[in-house]
């Protein structure tokens, strides 16, 4: 057997050192990826939820992942297989939280892609807000003018981007409802539909449950809480 010189082990010492470095690095960047899924995965589950909170703990931790890839020279591939979205994930926060004209800076420049279709929503609540703070004609107006085609834009981008219909219906929706008069009115004033049924027990004007009277034998009488009938000794009360 062939004894090794030091050369030959030096190699060997320096062969084996960069198969270690390159295991550390790798299992590093798997680590990693494994933290920005499940990172991704709680950010999308907050905003559906509408937990404003918890959706900007986890927008933090997506800012870090993204200044780590700058940090590690693979920014460009990082933006074309896991920050391809980026983008909309601070929009999607301010919407969130109801700041409209964030919104509208964050998407202004986005609006050929399809993912931007909430920038018309937004321009719609800062023309409801306006509504009613009394503006009522300027911001009808903005709605019919204005609003109408960004929606318009949203379901042709939504239309272009082969799409199935149902995921467009709500842009569709949107169109409908700007481009008449009075859905458009309607929706400005933000009146809810009142309830065709009410749960739960009655309550009177000061939100107090009513409580239906009984008669002397303990069956429900006719009239109301505390009411005397005639005959009938008035309540007693107590001490």
């Amino acid at each position: 057997m062939r004894k090794r010189t030091f050369s030959s082990w030096a190699v060997l010492f320096v062969e084996l050192g960069l198969v270690a470095f390159l295991a550390t690095f790798l299992s590093f960047m798997l680590f990693s990826l494994a933290n920005f899924s499940d990172n991704l995965k709680r950010y999308s589950f907050y905003i559906k939820t509408n937990n404003s909170e918890m959706t900007k703990r986890e927008l933090i931790g997506l800012h870090y992942f993204y200044d780590l890839s700058q940090r590690w020279n693979i920014q460009s591939l990082a933006d074309k297989y896991l920050f391809m979205h980026a983008p909309f994930y601070e929009v999607s926060y301010f919407y969130l939280i109801n700041d409209w004209k964030m919104v509208q800076e964050g998407l202004k420049e986005k609006l050929d892609d399809p993912m931007s279709y909430s920038y018309g929503n937004a321009r719609f609540r800062q023309a409801q807000f306006e509504y009613k703070a009394g503006q009522t004609k300027d911001a009808l107006n903005f709605v019919f003018t204005e609003v109408s085609t960004d929606y318009e834009k949203a379901l042709r981008n939504c239309l272009d981007s082969s799409a199935p219909y149902l995921q467009c219906y709500d842009r569709v929706w949107n169109y409908d409802l700007v481009t008449n008069k009075k859905s458009a009115e309607e929706a400005l004033k933000g009146q809810k539909p009142q309830p065709k049924f009410i749960l739960g027990p009655p309550k009177d004007d000061k939100n107090k449950v009513l409580v239906p009277s009984r008669d002397r034998n303990g069956k429900p009488g006719d009239g109301k809480e505390g009411e005397e009938k005639p005959g009938e000794p008035a309540p007693r009360k107590r001490p």
